[in-house]
């Protein structure tokens, strides 16, 4: 369920982005990224400290004009009793308003992009470029995660706690071997191929089970273990695949039990999931159980705090206890969002299983926040490349009336030097040309396929994004600000003369990134 949940979100997101590709044009709102980027900010160190805060009151005038739209004049909200006071701040300076309201569409009017949204902006006077890098994964790092949630729990391997004995795979052979007698060739009902022929070979599986049951234990012997830095796994041509490799199973005090995992593998320089498999009462928890967050497009009714059975206060003071725990105060609580646990179960139906809350967490430097947004980064341009690349700094909690369900932390970073003390940034009025011009572009292919496709943007917000260029240095980045843009989609769309539409509103579901120091396109999924 996990892997289908992904790989939908990813397609779609693919299917927006390829989309734009298609249709970006040759022009200024398309300029240079990785590290041709990185050098443009280096040089601004010389060329534009300090330009920002020496704009003049003409360029503010001439900013405030420009904020309006071609079909609704943007709210102007620029401060009037301060018009003659000296710009501190960074929305003085970008001449930004509180809010901003606008509607634009394509020549079909199919595309349309309705702008209503609170204009988020950090209180500061100023913006730097900051270097950026993977941190160290040592074991005080691992030993404050392991000890913050399992200090009183045994942690087993999950190879010593999963291995079956003679026993259960002799019941295991049994079993098929009298569904072969009663002519059941198909007890998990995966059906046939193109050619007719049963996907699952039940004599295939039959010979597996016999030769494990060769060298299968006759009692189950548990291993303790926890995660120690430099552990790998191997493929079985004696590749590395993973490093800081763990898997286990924490048994609490309380009969409840957690599967633990940490690697280091690919595009995660570090990653740590946490999620309960049973029950305070040992009741398991599905294998396949999955957390969501609740979108209206759901088929289950939104939670409230009464169906969930513990207060956001409280679920935030759980996480942040949690967070604490582990050494984590660098990082702070960002953003919530409601979220529900289904499972697919044997009959391919969605189950539900609760509800709770997620609860995210990111970092703020100097007063602007690292802006939280579903994608996990790391991409590839294409199936074919072979790039080392690296995914983004994550920390999220779901919680429900029984306490942490899960909990995931990636690729942690260490905030190196600053590269430019003071950016100068577009005025805001530039960026919601870009912006309102480049939804259109981004978007315009999937009429190909869709009736019509409109956005409803109600929050406009301005904080950090890492970008970096693998090609060249997948270990070294660049954190700077950059305008996301958040809200719903919603899509009607027609199949064999039936009808569907789609409303996609996750909180944290980013459809445009523009660099606030140049304009340029950000594709939050490839981090450049």
């Amino acid at each position: 369920m996990r892997k289908n949940i992904e790989r939908m979100i990813g397609l779609t997101l693919c299917m927006g982005m390829l989309a734009g590709c298609a249709q970006t044009p040759e022009s200024s709102l398309v300029r240079q990224k990785g590290n041709k980027a990185l050098d443009s900010y280096k040089e601004a160190d010389d060329k534009d400290v300090n330009m920002a805060g020496n704009a003049s009151s003409a360029d503010q005038t001439t900013a405030s004009e420009n904020t309006g739209t071609s079909d609704t004049a943007a709210s102007t909200d620029v401060h009037p009793d301060n018009a003659s006071a000296a710009r501190t701040t960074i929305r003085d300076l970008i001449n930004a308003p509180e809010t901003y309201k606008s509607q634009v569409t394509d020549d079909t009017s199919k595309l349309v992009v309705n702008t209503d949204a609170a204009v988020e902006i950090p209180d500061v006077e100023k913006i730097s470029a900051i270097s950026v890098t993977p941190a160290a994964v040592t074991q005080d790092l691992l030993d404050g995660i392991t000890d913050a949630f399992f200090s009183n729990a045994k942690i087993y391997t999950a190879d010593s706690y999963y291995v079956q004995t003679k026993d259960e795979i002799k019941k295991k052979i049994d079993e098929l071997k009298e569904d072969v007698a009663n002519g059941n060739l198909d007890p998990n009902n995966w059906g046939t191929d193109d050619n007719g022929n049963l996907i699952y070979d039940i004599y295939d599986d039959i010979d597996y089970w016999e030769n494990q049951y060769e060298s299968a234990p006759e009692t189950r012997n548990l291993v303790e273990g926890r995660p120690a830095v430099g552990v790998q796994t191997y493929s079985n041509t004696g590749e590395v695949m993973e490093d800081n490799a763990f898997t286990g199973i924490a048994q609490l005090d309380d009969g409840s039990q957690y599967s633990y995992r940490t690697s280091s593998w690919g595009a995660y320089s570090l990653e740590v999931r946490i999620q309960k498999i049973a029950q305070k009462d040992g009741k398991e928890i599905p294998s396949d159980a999955v957390w969501s967050d609740y979108s209206s497009s759901s088929p289950y009714e939104k939670p409230t705090e009464k169906s969930i059975g513990i207060s956001l206060d409280d679920a935030k003071k759980l996480a942040q206890e949690k967070a604490d725990a582990m050494g984590l105060d660098d990082l702070n609580q960002c953003g919530w969002d409601y979220a529900i646990q289904t499972s697919i179960g044997t009959d391919d139906n969605s189950s539900y299983l609760g509800s709770g809350y997620v609860i995210y967490y990111s970092r703020t430097i100097n007063g602007t926040p690292l802006t939280y947004t579903m994608d996990a980064g790391g991409a590839l341009e294409d199936m074919d490349s072979t790039m080392e690349t690296w995914a983004y700094e994550n920390l999220y909690f779901y919680v429900n009336a029984d306490g942490i369900d899960s909990m995931t932390y990636c690729n942690p970073y260490t905030i190196g030097e600053t590269k430019t003390e003071n950016l100068n940034l577009l005025p805001f009025s530039e960026i919601m040309n870009i912006y309102e011009k480049m939804m259109i572009v981004t978007n315009a292919d999937n009429l190909t396929y869709e009736n019509s496709r409109v956005f409803n943007i109600d929050r406009i917000v301005l904080g950090y994004a890492r970008i970096y260029e693998p090609s060249t240095d997948s270990h070294t980045g660049l954190l700077v600000p950059v305008w996301d843009f958040f809200g719903s989609r919603k899509i009607d769309s027609e199949y064999d003369g039936e009808t569907y539409s789609d409303t996609t509103d996750w909180p944290t579901w980013s459809f445009l990134t523009i660099n606030a120091v140049d304009g340029s396109i950000i594709d939050r999924s490839l981090g450049y």
